[in-house]
C-alpha cells in the first residue's frame, strides 16, 4: 500500500512541474504546485483528508508571496507540495515539524529544478539540430519527449524514494533529536508563516495604514472570536465606508479645484 502511496506522490509532484505538457504553468506551477492543493491530494492518498488540509494550508501560509522573477525560484514548490506533505502525513507530523520539513526539502528541490533547467538546455541544441535536418519527430522528441522523461525521473523517482523510504524512519530520526532541536524547529515552523503573511502584505499594500485593517481582522478572530463569515460581513461594512469616504474627499478635491 504505502508503495503505491509513494508511487502517486511522485507523479503529482511530476505533474506539478513547470513544464507539464498540455498543462504547463497554469495548471501544473501555478495549481497543482500549491501547497494547499498538494496538501488536498496526499490527504486523499493517505485516506487522511483533513489532516492533509489543515498541513497544506499551513504550510502555504509560508510560501503566499512566492514569485519567480526572471525564472528565479526561491523555493520549489512541487516538492514542497507532494514528498514535503506525503512524508508530513505518513509520520503523522504535526503542523510545526512539517513546515521546518517543507522548508528543507523546498531548498533542496531548487537544485533539482536548476539541474533540470540546465540540462533541458542541452535538448534546446538537439531540437536545432534536428530543425537543420529537416527532422520532425526528432525535433519533437527533443523539446517533449526528452524533458518530460528527465522530469519524471528528477521528480518522480526522489518523490517515491523519499516517502517510501523516509516515512520508515522519519519517525525515530525526529525522536532521536534533542529536545532543543525539536523545540528550534517548531519556533521555525511557527515563524515562517508569519514571515509569509508579512512579505505578502508588504507586496501587496499600497498605504502603510491599510495594515490597521489587517491588525482588525487579526483581533477579531482571535480576541473577539468572531467566525469568518462574520468577519467578512464587517470587512464589507468596513470597505463600502472606506470606499465612500475616500471618494467623497477626492470629490471635494475635484470641486476645489
Amino acid at each position: 500500500m504505502l508503495a503505491l502511496q509513494a508511487a502517486l506522490v511522485g507523479l503529482f509532484c511530476w505533474l506539478g512541474s513547470v513544464c507539464t505538457p498540455f498543462m504547463g504553468f497554469t495548471l501544473g506551477w501555478y495549481v497543482l504546485s500549491r501547497p494547499l492543493v498538494g496538501g488536498l491530494i496526499c490527504g486523499i492518498i493517505f485516506g487522511d483528508i483533513p489532516q492533509g488540509i489543515l498541513l497544506g494550508a499551513v504550510v502555504q501560509t509560508a510560501y503566499l508571496a512566492v514569485v519567480t522573477p526572471g525564472g528565479a525560484f526561491p523555493a520549489e514548490l512541487g516538492f514542497i507540495a507532494y514528498p514535503a506533505m506525503g512524508l508530513a502525513l505518513a509520520a503523522n507530523m504535526d503542523t510545526g515539524m512539517a513546515i521546518a520539513l517543507a522548508a528543507s526539502i523546498g531548498v533542496l528541490g531548487t537544485f533539482i529544478l536548476n539541474f533540470t533547467l540546465a540540462i533541458n538546455s542541452v535538448f534546446n541544441g538537439m531540437g536545432d539540430r534536428a530543425l537543420e535536418r529537416g527532422d520532425e519527430a526528432g525535433f519533437k522528441r527533443a523539446h517533449i519527449l526528452y524533458p518530460q522523461l528527465l522530469q519524471l525521473i528528477v521528480r518522480g523517482i526522489p518523490s517515491f524514494l523519499a516517502v517510501y523510504f523516509g516515512a520508515q524512519y522519519i519517525e525515530g530520526i525526529i525522536a532521536s533529536f534533542p529536545d532543543f532541536v525539536i523545540t528550534g524547529l517548531l519556533a521555525l515552523g511557527g515563524l515562517l508563516p508569519a514571515v509569509g503573511i508579512a512579505t505578502l502584505l508588504f507586496q501587496s499594500v499600497k498605504e502603510r495604514y491599510f495594515i490597521l485593517f489587517f491588525l482588525f481582522g487579526f483581533v477579531a478572530i482571535v480576541a473577539l472570536k468572531l467566525s469568518i463569515i462574520q468577519l467578512t460581513i464587517v470587512a464589507l461594512v468596513l470597505a463600502f465606508l472606506f470606499y465612500r469616504s475616500t471618494a467623497n474627499g477626492i470629490k471635494e478635491k475635484e470641486e476645489v479645484l
